[in-house]
């Protein structure tokens, strides 16, 4: 009960949202997917991370956001034909990051998992929220820093995780030539434990597929630190 009481919250305060008609909920596994849908003029560019702060406020799992704009048809005064052709579909015009992907897929617990990336341009923030066994850690950086920036916070909020984990940042960059839908790939070289190590992952966002990255590269590293009491 308390559950569907949650998500009946959720959806009342995603509907408060300019210009939100409705929003819809789906369980994956781990994952919960929010569906808000938009109606009207183009909508904010902080409707997504509005809805994704307002989202991971109400749930206990990670959270994946699709937005969806309504799009207006025009029916044709005089059709030629008895058949018109049926309205378009809703326009996707912002999508959710893709599932837990291969970065995850461990036993549960056993790896630290990324739960969300949001930016907040009009402070120029970034935030990196972690979960490892139950707890949650947020990792921040300067929006403006981009792939680099949350890689930075990435590896902060790791540091909550693992206090004597030695890493440092020595590029991220966006990888070209890789068009699937509403996804970017990102790799990016560390300094870890006086070695490099390199990652690479996909995301919902440019951000989102920095954070993954850093979590890949630091994979087998964290989980030897972690497996260790400290």
């Amino acid at each position: 009960m308390s559950e569907t009481r949650n998500l009946d919250d959720l959806e009342l305060e995603l509907r408060k949202l300019p210009g939100v008609r409705a929003a819809g909920f789906t369980e994956r596994d781990d994952l919960l997917v929010v569906q808000v849908q938009v109606a009207g003029p183009a909508p904010s560019p902080s409707l997504s991370q509005q809805a994704a702060r307002i989202a991971y406020r109400h749930a206990d799992k990670p959270i994946a956001l699709e937005v969806v704009r309504w799009r207006t048809v025009e029916v044709p005064a005089a059709p030629p034909t008895p058949e018109v052709a049926a309205p378009p579909p809703p326009a996707v015009v912002d999508a959710a990051p893709p599932a837990d992907t291969d970065l995850e897929v461990a036993p549960r617990g056993a790896r630290v998992r990324l739960l969300a990336v949001l930016t907040f341009p009009d402070t120029d923030e970034l935030e990196v929220h972690l979960t490892y066994e139950g707890r949650r850690v947020i990792g921040r950086a300067a929006a403006s820093t981009g792939v680099s920036g949350a890689v930075a916070a990435t590896l902060e909020g790791l540091h909550n995780f693992a206090p004597e984990l030695a890493a440092d940042l020595l590029w991220a960059e966006e990888l070209a030539g890789h068009e699937a839908a509403h996804a970017s790939v990102v790799a990016c070289a560390l300094q870890a434990d006086g070695r490099a190590v390199l990652g690479i992952a996909a995301g919902g966002s440019r951000i989102e597929a920095a954070a993954r990255s850093a979590l890949h590269a630091l994979n087998r590293t964290l989980e030897e630190r972690l497996a260790t009491p400290s």
